[in-house]
């Protein structure tokens, strides 16, 4: 796999464990993260911090139940694409699948696009 394509697995696989000091390493200071749709959680944020409050709100909403798994990751020097399923059982249970485009450089995730392919399912299950 490309080194940018092992570099995000490596991001979704510490966020899964908790790990939030090696996805802080992955992520580039000022990181912008786009998250489509009209749930409570759609917006963009700018900088670490924006983005790891998201990410608390996110497993504050779900009780800590959100998962998500990895079905296919396309990479290249600039971009990383990946599909997954995400998954909650709390507020409401929810499957449903998701696209991620990142923008990566110097080994960093610059910038996120995350994508729910039914946005409007999504956004009912955190309501």
């Amino acid at each position: 796999m490309h080194p940018n394509g092992e570099l995000i697995r490596e991001g979704f696989e510490a966020f899964a464990k908790g790990d939030m000091d090696t996805v802080s390493r992955l992520f580039d200071d000022d990181i912008k993260w786009h998250t489509s749709g009209t749930s409570v959680l759609s917006g963009d944020f700018k900088g670490k911090d924006a983005v790891f409050a998201f990410f608390g709100k996110l497993m504050e909403l779900t009780e800590g139940t959100f998962h998500q798994e990895i079905h296919a990751i396309l990479a290249d020097d600039d971009h990383v694409v990946v599909l997954v399923d995400n998954g909650q059982q709390k507020p409401r249970p929810f499957t449903g699948q998701a696209v991620f485009v990142f923008h990566v450089r110097d080994g960093k995730a610059v910038e996120c696009w995350d994508i729910p392919a039914d946005q409007a399912a999504a956004a009912a299950a955190l309501a």
